[in-house]
């Protein structure tokens, strides 16, 4: 049995890791921190120490919202804290630029009007996060922004760069320059935070095994290379103080299997990831010494496991936990959820809308024409939802050549039914009568039903009065992909359909980043993970036999 002692020796040398990167003075310094490792712990040991010293500029930026939501809560009144692009257009609102809109989708819309007018497609994405110089495809885009009146995340930070180098002295200077998950930066997004830097000490903290975001152009070798400069002064935060022993010895085992297998070759190998004992973590440790691996597990069986699982927590006398269901596809999310819901669990949050008839895009550009009749992008989305292609392809064209108001455009027929239902959304929003004319063209429009609404209200309305035999099935549960459970931690997790065909897909080809998707997803869980396939996912088979149980 473990002593006070023992507990004590672990804990010091862990404040030892941490108190070295705050109390080291250096005007950049680099931590590598795998998952569950303290970094909110030591972002607040940081600012309370700058806060003390009277340093009270500090701020922190990311790139996960949720890790944005917890972050302000640790770090209250000791620093900012924001997301990279939130706090680009917050800066954009000090320049020349100011006053213009924010739309997700810009860089989408953009790339349409380009393959309309040149007959070929582009990635202004790629271009923008990769900082290509391409004059001619970048005043195309920034042509059509400013006619459109709207930045998106990534043309924001662009503009911004171009701002702090035509001025160095418009580059805001704070005390403290706080920088999580590096590598799930770009290019673009990290020359930014180098302007930053220039005026502000820097603190980075990341991790390459934790790299999801190719796909945004991210590249973990970003850290990697800043890990090797000697401008850099590099720390590390070994102790995982969220997974049992046996999540931090599984994911151990997949690196060491990884590297064996020739991948994770560039990986930062600087660095340990170590259990963190402490009394109550070697209970939770005891209890569930191994991962769950259930094979000939179809989607049509999903939800009958998961509720078995629930159950059998329930019934072994643990009645408050949450539960984490990770799953590789958007479409197997919705699957599960809607039989979850049929089998009466009541309390489900699930990352995506789903396949659904809503047309969205008409909603955005509704929403749009809501805050600025006039606002071009408004008619430009609801135009290629209500017009012809030919046609949306014509007034595109002429918008481009003769910049006229993108409305005057458009035949007056079509306007007038689009302000019909501009009319009912705020007769709807004001509490005023509404005809039936106008809430049945208004849901055929957006793709509503009606009728579900309906009964899904009425249902709602009346669970109170529903049995509810099986309390077990009140857990809290959240349902998500790969890259959604990304700055997520609950008590046990469900990596369901985890299999090669998924995880590693068709080809059969294993890459780092893949291997990383299952790190990621594998330390998710404070207490047990369970994974569900048809057959054992290859990841599963790199892991020590003594730390998985196959039923």
């Amino acid at each position: 049995m473990p002593t006070e002692e023992y507990y004590k020796k672990f804990k010091e040398e862990a404040d030892e890791y941490t108190d070295a990167v705050v109390k080291i003075d250096h005007s950049k310094k680099l931590v590598v921190a795998g998952p569950g490792t303290g970094k909110s712990t030591l972002f607040r040991k940081i600012c309370e120490n700058n806060v003390k010293s009277g340093k009270k500029k500090n701020i922190v930026l990311s790139f996960i919202n949720e890790l944005v939501a917890d972050l302000k809560k640790d770090l209250h009144q000791l620093a900012e804290v924001s997301t990279l692009h939130s706090f680009a257009l917050k800066e954009l609102q000090k320049t020349p630029a100011k006053g213009q809109g924010f739309f997700m989708k810009i860089t989408d819309v953009i790339n349409k009007d380009y393959e309309i007018l040149n007959k070929n497609k582009i990635d202004f994405g790629k271009i923008i996060c990769n900082l290509i110089n391409d004059p001619d495809k970048l005043e195309f885009y920034e042509s059509r922004r400013q006619y459109y009146n709207h930045f998106g995340p990534n043309c924001s930070v662009y503009t911004l760069i171009k701002y702090y180098e035509d001025d160095n002295e418009k580059i805001p200077e704070y005390d403290q320059l706080l920088v999580d998950e590096f590598q799930d930066f770009n290019k673009m997004e990290i020359a930014f935070i180098d302007f930053l830097a220039s005026k502000s000490n820097l603190l980075i903290v990341g991790d390459d095994d934790q790299s999801l975001y190719s796909f945004r152009y991210a590249d973990p070798s970003e850290i990697r290379s800043r890990h090797s400069l000697d401008s850099h002064k590099k720390f590390k935060l070994p102790f995982c103080f969220r997974c049992t022993e046996v999540t931090v010895n599984a994911f151990n085992n997949v690196v060491e299997r990884a590297k064996s297998e020739g991948f994770l070759k560039q990986r930062i190998d600087d660095k340990e990831y170590k259990y963190f004992p402490t009394k109550e973590k070697d209970e939770i440790s005891g209890k569930n010494q191994q991962i769950i691996v259930k094979e000939k597990v179809f989607d049509t069986s999903v939800a009958f496991h998961i509720d078995k699982k629930i159950k059998d927590i329930f019934d072994s006398g643990e009645m408050k936990f949450s539960v984490l269901i990770i799953t590789p596809l958007p479409n197997q999310a919705i699957k599960i959820k809607n039989d979850l819901t049929k089998k009466g669990f009541t309390d489900i949050q699930i990352s995506y809308k789903g396949k659904d008839n809503i047309n969205r895009d008409l909603l955005d550009g509704l929403g749009l024409l809501l805050e600025n009749y006039d606002c071009n992008l408004g008619w430009r989305i609801v135009a290629e939802q209500v017009l012809k292609e030919e046609d949306f392809k014509k007034i595109i064209k002429k918008s481009c050549s003769d910049k006229n108001n993108f409305k005057s455009l458009m035949d007056r027929s079509v306007i007038q039914s689009i302000e019909f239902l501009l009319t009912t959304i705020k007769s709807i929003k004001e509490g005023k009568t509404v005809t039936e004319e106008g809430y049945e063209r208004l849901f055929k429009a957006t793709g509503y039903d009606c009728n579900k609404i309906t009964s899904e209200k009425l249902l709602n309305e009346l669970e109170k009065y529903f049995p509810k035999n099986n309390i077990h099935k009140n857990t809290p549960i959240k349902i998500t992909n790969i890259l959604g459970s990304k700055g997520l931690t609950k008590d046990y997790v469900f990596l369901v359909n985890f299999d090669d065909k998924y995880l590693i897909g068709d080809k059969n080809k294993i890459t780092d980043e893949k291997i990383c998707n299952f790190l990621v997803s594998l330390t998710r869980a404070k207490k047990k993970v369970y994974i569900f396939s048809q057959k054992t996912p290859t990841f599963a088979e790199w892991i020590d036999a003594k730390f998985i149980k196959k039923e």
